[in-house]
């Protein structure tokens, strides 16, 4: 019975592993902000609130962050304890004039735990343009505004509109859950013949 029991202990671990690793998880830290250069008029670069920080990481996606051209946004994630493991990062833009030319993009980096940053690749708004893979652990991300220099006849005024900015880890692999049963499962047959 002791067999059976810690074999049931192994598979409710792993399965909690698997759920946790699972899950999406959205910045909601601001570490720091730089913005850019607004070309418009002072009320189409003040309407809707776009300067507001606090848009980017306010769990709202109808509320955003207005980049700059050539601004930048550091954001972290405190519902995460040390490194975030690889997966899927995506940010949801906002764009009123997508149809009409006004094309942005923004370079999304992954910061370690020394301040190291590394590309992982570009984001734009169109549709399907929003997210990167990061392939290794990172504890920050860093948006960086390339509207410019990858739409050089953009009618965007602003830059890259952030509204969140999520990130999903990689699930282990059902091989890997798959493993950590059957070595869970060897450790209790081997204890229960040590006791016979």
């Amino acid at each position: 019975m002791t067999a059976l029991k810690t074999l049931l202990a192994s598979a409710a671990l792993v399965a909690s592993v698997a759920s946790a690793n699972a899950a999406t998880y959205f910045a909601d830290t601001v570490e720091e902000a730089n913005y850019g250069i607004c070309t418009g008029t002072v009320r189409a670069c003040t309407a809707d609130d776009r300067q507001n920080l606090a848009n980017a990481v306010d769990g709202n996606a109808s509320t955003f962050y207005a980049l700059g051209l050539g601004g930048s946004l550091l954001v972290s994630f405190s519902q995460i304890m040390g490194n975030i493991m690889p997966g899927t990062v995506s940010v949801f833009e906002i764009t009123f004039n997508r149809l009409v030319g006004h094309d942005e993009a923004a370079d999304v980096f992954a910061v370690d735990a020394d301040g190291n940053e590394s590309l992982l690749g570009r984001i734009t708004n169109a549709v399907g343009g929003n997210s990167v893979l990061a392939g290794s652990p990172f504890r920050q991300l860093r948006l960086v505004d390339v509207t410019r220099e990858q739409f050089p006849d953009t009618t965007s005024f602003d830059g890259y509109d952030v509204a969140q900015i999520s990130v999903a880890p990689v699930p282990l692999p059902a091989a890997g859950l798959m493993l950590l049963g059957g070595l869970g499962g060897l450790a209790a047959l081997r204890r229960r013949k040590k006791a016979v």
